[in-house]
């Protein structure tokens, strides 16, 4: 379900980057791919950590400086230098404006059909969610009775 969404979201983001940033056309889809990669590790990483106050931190006021949203941003702007040899200066731009984009648009897939953001982040992460809270319960259990 993720990757549905960032498949969708990556046109409008190289719509949105166009022209407000000092790369050319031809470099934009793979700016976007470099940026729609870095937030999906970033938040897969961090649900697989069982960390979804984190995710959940990104909506709502304030979201797009969120400790997570912060680590994103830093993240793709590291990976843009390293990845597509941009420039810090372009890729800082980049990065100020894709993330915040992204999350608000992250917002809007998540809450889609009435859901809370909650619900539809763990339909999102649904599987890696189970996955990291089975493995917390089982740790506790096991400390607990002494496996």
């Amino acid at each position: 379900m993720l990757d549905q969404f960032l498949k969708t979201v990556k046109g409008e983001l190289t719509n949105q980057l166009a022209g407000k940033t000092d790369v050319n056309k031809g470099k934009l889809d793979g700016v976007a791919d470099v940026v729609t990669d870095t937030f999906k590790t970033g938040l897969t990483d961090t649900a697989k950590s069982g960390k979804l106050n984190e995710i959940m931190g990104l909506f709502g006021k304030g979201g797009s400086s969120s400790p997570l949203a912060t680590n994103l941003m830093n993240s793709t702007v590291s990976n843009l230098v390293s990845k597509l040899g941009l420039p810090k200066g372009v890729s800082d731009k980049i990065g100020a404006i894709a993330i915040p984009f992204i999350i608000n648009k992250f917002s809007e897939f998540t809450s889609e059909k009435g859901k809370s953001d909650e619900e539809g982040v763990k339909d999102i992460f649904g599987e890696l969610l189970k996955g990291s809270v089975k493995d917390k319960l089982m740790g506790g259990l096991g400390k607990k009775f002494g496996f």
